[in-house]
């Protein structure tokens, strides 16, 4: 085979190559395992001069669990039910828990469903139904809260505008158009430093 101006560009491809293979060791090169071992060297640097803080109390944390509490426990509220444009609350009610919105679900929306294609199939998600046979919305408005009347029966009202929830005794002043705690809270919640 001759070797010509065209035949001596791969070729010269083939020699920078087999140079670059030759700086190799197990797939790294020596260059990237300086590197490496540099970052390695400025991670444990920084890691021991300034290291990740820790706390004993963490307020974020507390107020985590202050509100899954209060949602899960159907703790005493107040919910309030806005529609966009309007200043004061079109309806408000005594209610249990937080707000949740309407495309919660209790079972996962996706199962497992194997792909049978015969070159490369591979398990893939796909919508389940909910219990009571539909499938829930993926984007909504909507929230779902449990009121109690004035005999203290309860009941849910669903709406589709912005909802605010108190846990606590609260009225709306029409004429500040500001909420009023009326009550006593009806969750213990934690203050910062405290166990």
């Amino acid at each position: 085979m001759r070797l010509g101006v065209k035949a001596g560009v791969p070729v010269a491809g083939l020699a920078i190559m087999g140079l670059l293979a030759g700086c190799t060791h197990g797939g790294t090169s020596s260059g990237q395992a300086t590197e490496n071992q540099q970052q390695q060297q400025d991670t444990n640097s920084l890691v021991n001069d300034q290291p990740i803080p820790h706390f004993n109390y963490s307020q974020i944390r507390q107020t985590l669990i202050d509100a899954e509490g209060i949602a899960a426990n159907g703790t005493q509220t107040t919910s309030f039910f806005f529609q966009m444009g309007d200043q004061d609350p079109v309806f408000s009610c005594p209610s249990l828990g937080m707000p949740v919105a309407n495309t919660a679900q209790l079972s996962n929306p996706q199962q497992v469903e194997n792909d049978p294609y015969p070159q490369g199939g591979a398990a893939v998600p796909v919508g389940q139904m909910d219990p009571d046979g539909v499938y829930a919305p993926t984007a909504s408005t909507g929230t779902y809260v449990i009121c109690v009347n004035g005999s203290g029966a309860k009941y849910l009202e669903y709406w589709e505008g912005d909802v605010m929830t108190v846990a606590a005794g609260a009225s709306w002043d029409s004429s500040t158009h500001k909420l009023s705690v009326t009550g006593q809270p009806s969750a213990v919640i934690h203050t910062s430093g405290s166990k």
